[in-house]
């Protein structure tokens, strides 16, 4: 018996027009200088509106996104990369609330969905671009890095909100957190 190969692409979305340009800022790495440029404008997250300002980020759902990509498959690859990708292309998990997903692909296509997401610059109607944040063989390696990522985020916005003393946003993070988690722990291998 034969065994299919799968890989797992963990990627992230990031729309140009949200207000502070939002891209991947692990805690670990976030400096002094890049706090002090954050806390200068309004209260805004890439969790949308928090209470305090008119800001959402665009509603994607998943339908939505596999159709986007399909078509990004189909017009960069032609009818060879649709046939190619069809049925092995899976739709693991997707976060409207972080924008961060899992695909499943067969391991030697893998290359063709990874560009199909690289040449997709708007989604709904909003600019973006999609980041391909880690691949892997199994779902459990992308959950933990997906955990991890998420975590690493939710915390820098937690200890931003601590700092501008917003107690409202502080919880919301840490219940962000919590969800994120539970959710990707859940998710069936």
């Amino acid at each position: 018996m034969v065994r299919f190969k799968n890989r797992y692409l963990l990627f992230e979305i990031i729309y140009s027009n949200t207000p502070l340009g939002w891209t991947s800022i692990p805690a670990a790495t976030s400096t002094a200088k890049e706090v002090a440029n954050l806390t200068d404008g309004p209260d805004q997250t890439p969790f949308g509106d928090t209470g305090r300002n008119q800001y959402r980020l665009p509603p994607l759902s998943n339908r939505d996104l596999v159709n986007a990509i399909k078509d990004s498959i189909s017009e960069n690859f032609g009818d060879y990369g649709a046939g190619l990708i069809g049925k092995h292309m899976i739709l693991k998990y997707f976060s409207s609330h972080t924008n961060i997903g899992i695909f499943r692909v067969a391991r030697d296509d893998m290359h063709v969905l990874w560009g199909a997401l690289t040449f997709i610059t708007v989604l709904n109607g909003n600019s973006c671009m999609i980041k391909v944040l880690h691949t892997a063989g199994t779902i459990s390696h992308c959950q933990l890095m997906s955990i991890q990522y998420d975590r690493d985020r939710i915390l820098f916005l937690r200890r931003l909100a601590e700092r501008q003393k917003d107690n409202q946003a502080y919880h919301e993070f840490g219940s962000a957190l919590k969800t994120s988690v539970a959710t990707l722990s859940t998710m069936d291998m």
